[in-house]
């Protein structure tokens, strides 16, 4: 058992104190995204008081711990670019587009795996579907029965070409937080599957 990386510790202390108004913002408004992130932000929030209160942590929370960070601060900071540039902070433009965006979430999450797994993903379907949702919420569209059936055409592409089972990082979060004993509220289901 070792202490949690001291660096590590003071960086994600350093984002917590950087990011907390918009955290408050988007968990008072119950946002979907803040929703979504909300399992690897729990799972962080209990391994950083453990070792704040000086509790041994073991290797696998160490990895818990580096990989959800990591995780936490690309999402988050795309999240963030989106919420402050495309929708100049107003929480009602964001959460009216959250699906999409949980999309372009979904997509990044996707692709990770598959890089991960040693599969290109520089897929077709992906690339277009990922565009067609960016230039759509520039844009103010609301096609969003259309972005559905491309973005589920685009997984099964996706599905059908790989030789594992997807699990997402947040489905891994999840079952990790009740592991230690986090409990996670979810009052609608999240993209969290192979469909959506």
């Amino acid at each position: 058992m070792l202490p949690l990386d001291e660096f590590v510790l003071k960086d994600y202390a350093s984002w917590k104190i950087e990011n907390h108004v918009i955290i408050d913002t988007f968990r008072n408004n119950h946002n979907k995204i803040y929703e979504r992130l909300e399992p690897v932000y729990l799972v962080l929030e209990h391994i950083y008081d453990m070792a704040v209160n000086q509790q041994d942590i073991d290797g696998d929370l160490e990895t818990i711990f580096n990989i959800g960070f990591q995780y936490l601060h690309a999402q988050f900071n795309v999240m963030k670019i989106y919420f402050e540039s495309l929708f100049q902070s107003n929480c009602e433009d964001f959460e009216e587009y959250h699906e999409m965006l949980l999309y372009l979430m979904y997509i990044f999450d996707v692709r990770t795996d598959l890089e991960n797994h040693d599969v290109d993903s520089d897929i077709e379907a992906l690339n277009h579907v990922e565009t067609y949702i960016e230039n759509m919420i520039m844009e103010r569209r609301d096609d969003y029965a259309y972005v559905r059936e491309m973005m589920n055409d685009a997984l099964k592409t996706v599905f059908d070409m790989i030789e594992y089972e997807y699990v997402s990082i947040i489905d891994i979060y999840v079952e990790i937080a009740e592991n230690l004993d986090i409990f996670i509220y979810e009052e609608d289901e999240l993209v969290i599957g192979k469909e959506v």
